[in-house]
């Protein structure tokens, strides 16, 4: 590739002192992609590893090394990132996870035969300890179809059901195999620079609002699942004030643009299965996320039940537990008291 063309993708690659590790592997599978048209954007956060001595060995020309001089913020980093891209498509790439070999002709294929859409993402397989990969399909608006998968079909949904897909705790695209078009991220002002780590979240809902989303029923890589994994690494209290904002910021981004992320939710809930509502539940008791958030999961599952009451709240104080339930009975009794 010239380096002074602009190429279709920039595949970026936020690290940090992980040379010695998974970085290596990961450069590997985006050197190796079957679609040649691309920049590998390597952005290292200031780390003390020899990182910058390991990708600089390597000679490559298609990779573009940039050494931060201080470690930032994760959300900062993403957002500086993504301003610094040069292709038309932006794939944001964790330093440990891996790209499927054919993800970006995927994408570009798909991206061709539907110039309007703004996002391409497909499923990531995720490392269960000792029992290999799994993932999960998105549900399509009007129910699994088998050939979709049989014949390696490209879903299209619209923008908003795809953004309230975020709130399910199960998360059936997320970095590196999605791919967003660069102009549609200037459109909304660039890549969310938030304090939190959840900032691309915000920021696909954001550009999907305007789009419609390219579903790939095809894994697009591996996240791999490790003890040095940031969430992981970090305390319960830190995980549980993480994801209560992480829903704080999904519920202002559709309501700064006032689209009714109840009325989606409650549709897209409808559509789940009971156990699937209860794992939603179950993280949103937990996770202590706005009461109404909760209620709208306990309207659901109580629609979704089809045995008696009793049976009901057997199953909600199995799966949920007292404190979780307990809970959402106190924030019931002081909404009650404030007429909500």
């Amino acid at each position: 590739m010239d380096r002074f063309a602009r190429p279709v993708f920039t595949v970026a690659i936020p690290t940090y002192n992980r040379a010695s590790t998974h970085l290596p592997a990961a450069i590997e599978a985006v050197l190796n992609q079957t679609f040649g048209d691309f920049e590998l954007f390597i952005s290292d956060n200031g780390s003390t590893d020899g990182t910058e001595q390991y990708v600089r060995s390597l000679a490559e020309p298609r990779i573009r090394y940039v050494r931060r001089p201080r470690t930032i913020p994760a959300g900062e980093h993403f957002s500086i990132v993504a301003s610094e891209s040069i292709g038309d498509w932006l794939v944001l790439h964790q330093d440990d996870d891996l790209l499927n070999h054919d993800f970006l002709t995927r994408a570009h294929t798909a991206v061709q035969a539907n110039p309007a859409c703004n996002v391409y993402a497909a499923p990531i397989w995720r490392q269960a300890p000792n029992h290999g990969y799994h993932a999960r399909l998105m549900r399509p608006q009007h129910g699994y179809r088998d050939p979709l998968v049989l014949n390696d079909g490209i879903a299209v949904f619209e923008g908003n059901y795809a953004a309230i897909q975020f709130f399910d705790p199960i998360r059936h695209f997320v970095h590196p195999t999605i791919a967003i078009r660069r102009s549609a991220l200037d459109a909304i002002g660039g890549y969310d620079a938030g304090t939190t780590y959840q900032s691309d979240l915000v920021t696909q809902a954001r550009v999907l609002f305007d789009s419609k989303l390219l579903y790939d029923s095809r894994p697009g890589g591996i996240s791999h699942v490790h003890a040095t994994n940031f969430m992981r690494a970090q305390p319960r209290s830190f995980r549980k004030q993480f994801f209560r904002t992480s829903y704080l910021q999904l519920i202002r981004a559709f309501e700064e643009r006032n689209i009714d992320w109840r009325a989606l939710l409650t549709d897209y809930l409808g559509a789940l299965s009971t156990q699937e509502i209860l794992d939603c539940v179950k993280e949103w008791t937990y996770y202590r996320t706005p009461h109404e958030l909760q209620r709208l999961g306990f309207s659901a599952l109580k629609k979704s039940w089809g045995g008696t009451n009793l049976g009901l709240a057997r199953k909600c104080l199995s799966r949920l537990g007292t404190r979780n339930l307990a809970r959402f009975a106190l924030s019931s009794i002081a909404d009650g008291r404030r007429g909500h």
